[in-house]
């Protein structure tokens, strides 16, 4: 062995297999949403859950502004009752997308329903006065 020992030898092993390490990795690198505009409500999509869970928004035009901060594509659906009102697709991680709803008074749900995700519980509540 040599004078260094054996740290000095699995230290050398680590640092020339990082990137063997790095490639069987499961988790996608973090990434960040830029700054939300004023007045925009900013909602992250990760498996499988939305933060926040609750919204609560005044009736009229509302912005969403949606972060995919996971690792699996996502889509974030406004629902009243079974009705779609609007929807972000093709959220891929990493990526935000934004939209703005003219949202009547009422009780609302947000779901993703790619692959079963809803059931998984990334689902939340929106209420709008």
């Amino acid at each position: 062995m040599s004078r260094f020992g054996r740290p000095a030898l699995v230290a050398t092993f680590l640092i020339a297999n990082a990137g063997a390490f790095a490639a069987c990795g499961g988790t996608a690198p973090a990434t960040t949403q830029g700054p939300v505009p004023s007045g925009t409500i900013a909602v992250e999509a990760k498996e499988y859950q939305f933060t926040p869970s609750s919204i609560t928004a005044p009736a009229g035009k509302v912005t969403f502004s949606v972060h995919n901060a996971g690792s699996v594509e996502h889509e974030f659906e406004i629902f009243r009752g079974d009705q779609v009102v609007d929807e972000v697709e093709g959220l891929v991680p990493g990526l935000t997308k934004s939209m703005t709803v003219d949202l009547a008074a009422g009780q609302y749900t947000y779901v993703c329903k790619l692959s079963g995700h809803d059931q998984l519980g990334m689902k939340g509540t929106l209420t709008v006065n």
